[in-house]
């Protein structure tokens, strides 16, 4: 059974007397039809209905945005909108064909894409006026970078890896059996005890294309980037020395360390201007959250009764942040470029 809230016409609320109803918020819904056609699943009703009250947020927050930006006359131009859906296109898709198809492959109707594309610019206009003046001072800059570096600004140690791969089954397109693969990489390991070079081997025997031509480099690494057999025995390796034969899902390796790095702490001229960057986004966003939630307060705002059912249940923050979000098809929010780009890929 496929579910919608109410019927089309039905308001589902109201922000300073616009209507937001059923049919606007499936429209927001559709290309969820073709990517996700399980949230409207009788299953699913409680995961369609926080979809479509993020959808809703998400309107009565443009509308709010709309209102002010009108009274204190902030705009953008034909040309700022045209640059950045040219972008939008360009950036996403090698091709305008490509874009065009996947439009209507993922049923995404173009006249809202370019609605949503006009709340985002509008949005990061007023977010830009509203957050021009906040700054922050060295001392605080300073204090951020004593009061982390002993855990935020810390290298951790690295190892440089490279490894001879020998696979079986599904994961060998040769289809060896466990036992073949296991005497192959005896073999090689045999031939490295008799002389031969670790890397000369893993150029002529390795199956994993990546570093077989790069005599089994496969670059530096810390721990927790590893599959856990092949890390715990690669950090305990000593430079040059090769392991034993260690088996992992991809199959049998030989791991030979060429590298190691120790952990390092970040110096503060090294990071400084991050930390500035990061504290003055962190309190340009507070500012602008505490904004929408002022215009939500002043605003009319009416929702219906499975609306604000799902509000009370669930934490809904204001609809527009620093990157101006919409809702994707799965009702998280997303930047309307980052929708393409995230389903491109592609």
């Amino acid at each position: 059974m496929v579910l919608t809230l109410t019927a089309c016409t039905t308001s589902l609320a109201t922000v300073n007397g616009y209507k937001i109803n059923q049919a606007e918020v499936d429209e927001y819904l559709s290309s969820a039809k073709v990517k996700n056609p399980e949230l409207f699943l009788e299953a699913n009703k409680k995961e369609l209905l926080t979809a479509e009250a993020q959808i809703i947020d998400y309107i009565v927050g443009n509308k709010l945005i709309e209102k002010y930006a009108g009274e204190n006359k902030i705009s953008y131009t034909e040309a700022e909108f045209a640059a950045e859906y040219e972008k939008l296109q360009t950036t996403s898709f090698a091709t305008k064909e490509e874009f065009i198809k996947y439009m209507a492959d993922n049923s995404i109707n173009e006249d809202l894409l370019k609605v949503q594309l006009g709340n985002q610019l509008l949005a990061k206009k007023v977010y830009d006026k509203l957050t021009a003046d906040i700054t922050v001072t060295d001392a605080e800059i300073s204090k951020y970078y004593d009061d982390n570096k002993n855990t935020v600004f810390v290298n951790p140690e690295q190892i440089k890896v490279s490894h001879i791969l020998v696979k079986y089954g599904e994961q060998d397109t040769a289809n060896k059996t466990k036992e073949a693969a296991l005497e192959k990489i005896n073999m090689v390991q045999q031939k490295i005890k008799d002389g031969e070079t670790f890397e000369n081997m893993a150029n002529k025997y390795s199956e994993d294309e990546n570093s077989n031509t790069l005599a089994g480099d496969i670059g530096y690494f810390s721990k927790g980037q590893l599959v856990a057999e092949f890390e715990n025995v690669a950090f305990g390796l000593a430079v040059g020395e090769v392991s034993n034969v260690v088996e992992t899902t991809y199959g049998f390796h030989l791991i030979k360390v060429t590298d190691k790095k120790a952990s390092s702490m970040k110096t503060f001229e090294e990071v400084k201007v991050s930390i500035k960057e990061n504290l003055i986004g962190n309190l340009k966003n507070e500012k602008f959250n505490a904004f929408l939630q002022t215009l939500k307060k002043e605003a009319t705002l009416k929702y219906s009764k499975a609306i604000a059912d799902i509000n009370a249940a669930t934490t809904t923050t204001g609809s527009v942040t620093q990157s101006t979000t919409s809702t994707d098809t799965s009702g998280q929010s997303t930047t309307t470029q980052d929708q393409l780009v995230t389903t491109s890929t592609k």
